[in-house]
């Protein structure tokens, strides 16, 4: 595909968001129209790779040449600076970006008090909130992490790549699920709930702390342990060390990092659910 058809499905997806996705599903709810917004440019990306992949990195953004997915995402930010601008001004949505930039808990308070007092007294999904399901969504999470961890690592950089977008959709599939069954809770602000989830969620993030401090110290452990092999090797000069990684494997240490850090709380809720069934 040509600059133009990127620049076309790009302006269709925005047109869908700004016309009918943010008014009807975020309104003013600004948290959740950052949350939509990341899956619209994601399922945009999701549209061009099959036209795109393995294309020459010959895409020309302004006065240099990029791969097609770059091209992507910057003509993609570059078309929504006006559309944003003026759905900000035209539902008066200024003190609610200033808000949440100054608030501490603006990036891990994901969920309004109102969304989360609606979960709160939410039936619908009552669906994942048995036992086997919440059960079947930790497993499933986990699952699909590690397998696409290891994909992504020997995969190498090929055809089969393109499964990465497979991967993202499955990781904020589950997240979303995630969240819907433990009703919002791990990311709710103080005033949405009482003293006991108040209690609870902060047990939550606590044992999420020390899981992700457990992987990065491995993590950590294992850059070490590498530089310190190499050092031993008889041509090394103790200073400069080369990791050969390849794209989909940054992507692999990325996700994994990533992803668990914003799913990890919910999952321990879920388990914790899941344990509390167990004993009635």
């Amino acid at each position: 595909m040509s600059e133009l058809s990127i620049v076309i499905v790009n302006l269709a997806a925005l047109a869908i968001a700004y016309l009918y996705i943010y008014p009807k599903y975020a309104g003013n709810d600004v948290k959740r129209m950052a949350w939509l917004d990341t899956a619209v440019g994601g399922v945009a990306l999701l549209v061009l790779a099959p036209f795109n992949w393995g294309s020459p990195s010959d895409y020309t953004f302004i006065a240099f040449d990029t791969s097609w997915w770059i091209f992507a995402i910057l003509s993609y930010a570059l078309l929504e600076l006006p559309l944003f601008y003026f759905y900000v001004k035209a539902r008066g949505l200024g003190p609610e970006y200033r808000n949440l930039f100054k608030s501490s808990g603006g990036f891990t308070e994901m969920a309004s008090e109102k969304s989360v007092r609606k979960q709160l007294s939410d039936t619908k999904w009552d669906g994942l909130r048995t036992r086997g399901a919440l059960r079947f969504l930790v497993f499933g999470t986990n699952t699909t992490m590690i397998v696409g961890t290891i994909f992504l690592f020997r995969v190498g950089d090929n055809g089969w790549t393109a499964l990465l977008l497979l991967y993202l959709v499955a990781i904020f599939v589950f997240w979303f699920l995630l969240r819907t069954a433990v009703r919002l809770i791990p990311d709710a602000p103080d005033s949405a709930l009482d003293e006991r989830l108040i209690q609870e969620r902060n047990s939550v993030y606590h044992r999420a702390y020390q899981y992700l401090f457990g992987v990065s110290a491995v993590l950590a452990g294992a850059l070490l342990g590498y530089s310190v092999t190499q050092d031993l090797g008889d041509d090394s000069d103790g200073f400069n060390y080369t990791l050969p990684l390849t794209w989909p494997q940054i992507n692999a240490i990325f996700w994994l990092v990533f992803g668990y850090a914003y799913m990890l709380p919910s999952l321990i809720m879920a388990w914790r659910e899941s344990r509390r069934m167990d004993r009635k």
